[in-house]
């Protein structure tokens, strides 16, 4: 359990203060916080949302995180985290000079033949500049802000005393899994935070994607790459975001939907490496229909067990195997023993009644696994969050393509990838690994 050392208390206090400022104090202390009612839940969402924005880094991203465990918090508040924006100031050129010139020891002018002063984007965690290399090869430097891992651990060790003292002081913080949430988040934000382990992350992906010419993945320049400078090819194209919703018919649409869901499914369902923040803005579509995917800050990995546990969660709940559904949950996650099975099976046939009445080309995935959800947060049942992970990310996916191209089903497009990973079951490299215990 930590204490208030010297080096927290006034960022402690500072926190505090915001907090009960945006009436959320009472959150902290209250020893039996009543069950509210949901515009209740959606006001204490904004407050939260707001609260996190002027806190900063940490809490942005802390919030942007917790906005993808609907299966742990209540729907009203996970709708106002998720629309957290990174909105912040860029660093002056002096600042990055200095953290590139400190983290590559090297003066700027060593290592890159032309930089930019002024950033193609910028974050909470750091902003992108384009470079020039000495051999001519252009790039993209993406800087981390000064001091951020030190601000960062500083707020999540507050955040340990919080929980500390909303778990031994309200009924509420003895109902959610705090302690856990706050783990899973700490080591997120910590990967994120790791320039070195996003580019391994874009290694892994690009390496998954090689015999797929329609992908494309940026190089990365390790000579040029430390744990808050990461310099990766330059890629020009259009962002995504810019060609949903426009009227110009400089690119088909459908091809671009076709290509973005099968190389997502193939990483999820094939691979079990995949992109965990697949959203428009770190999508470029280049000339052909050509798609690249950036920042690997996020990246979920799934064993081959996990995927087949996904698959067979897909398959049961499509054929309406109640007791395989159960099954494979209790497999995937951890069901308590105070868990009422009969009426958990009753909300699995009311959500199979409600998105499964048709063909499963027009099944919405998106909305049938928020509704799935929703049942496990309401059944109190902890899955990891890998699993969370791969929702979110089909969830982005399937409201991608119902932007591109409605009629591409995200089910029919999954599959081909569902009877492969069958079939790969038994070639006899896989009957080695699994003889052998190599995988």
């Amino acid at each position: 359990m930590y204490e208030i050392s010297a080096r927290h208390f006034t960022r402690y206090y500072e926190i505090l203060s915001v907090l009960i400022r945006h009436g959320l104090g009472y959150m902290l202390f209250s020893g039996n916080l009543r069950p509210m009612q949901e515009e209740n839940l959606a006001l204490v969402g904004v407050h939260l949302r707001n609260a996190c924005a002027e806190l900063g880094p940490a809490f942005v991203k802390v919030g942007q995180l917790a906005s993808t465990r609907s299966d742990l918090l209540p729907q009203p508040i996970v709708q106002e985290l998720a629309k957290l924006q990174d909105r912040v100031h860029p660093l002056f050129f002096e600042v990055v000079r200095r953290v590139v010139e400190e983290s590559l020891k090297s003066r700027l002018e060593s290592a890159y033949h032309e930089f930019d002063p002024v950033p193609l984007a910028a974050a909470s965690i750091g902003q992108v500049h384009q470079a020039v290399l000495h051999n001519g090869e252009r790039v993209a430097v993406k800087v981390q802000r000064p001091h951020l891992r030190e601000t960062v651990q500083t707020d999540l060790e507050i955040f340990q005393i919080f929980v500390d003292q909303i778990e031994q002081r309200t009924q509420w913080g003895k109902r959610y899994p705090l302690r856990m949430l706050l783990e899973e988040f700490s080591n997120t934000i910590k990967g994120e935070l790791d320039f070195v382990n996003e580019g391994r992350n874009a290694e892994k992906l690009s390496k998954v994607s090689i015999n797929n010419p329609h992908i494309l993945i940026p190089k990365i320049y390790w000579e040029l790459t430390q744990p808050s400078v990461l310099t990766m090819e330059y890629i020009s194209g259009i962002p995504l975001h810019h060609i949903i919703g426009s009227q110009e018919a400089a690119y088909d649409v459908h091809r671009i939907a076709d290509r973005l869901s099968k190389a997502l499914l193939q990483q999820i369902l094939l691979v079990g490496c995949f992109h965990g923040d697949p959203h428009p803005g770190n999508i470029l579509i280049l000339p052909g229909e050509k798609i690249a995917l950036l920042d690997f800050g996020i990246t979920g990995h799934l064993t081959r067990t996990m995927r087949g546990q996904i698959l067979s969660l897909m398959s049961a709940l499509i054929r309406g195997n109640n007791a395989l559904i159960l099954e494979t949950i209790s497999q995937m996650g951890i069901v308590s023993e105070q868990a009422d099975k009969l009426a958990f099976q009753t909300d699995i046939s009311a959500l199979r009644h409600k998105h499964l009445k048709g063909p499963s080309r027009k099944l919405a995935m998106g909305e049938s696994i928020q509704d799935f959800f929703n049942i496990i947060f309401r059944h109190g049942i902890h899955i990891p969050s890998e699993f969370i992970l791969v929702g979110k990310s089909l969830i982005t996916l399937e409201g991608i393509l119902n932007e591109l191209d409605p009629n591409i089903s995200l089910v029919e497009q999954a599959k081909p990838f569902s009877r492969r990973f069958i079939w790969g079951k038994f070639d006899l490299l896989n009957l080695w690994e699994r003889i052998w215990g190599t995988r």
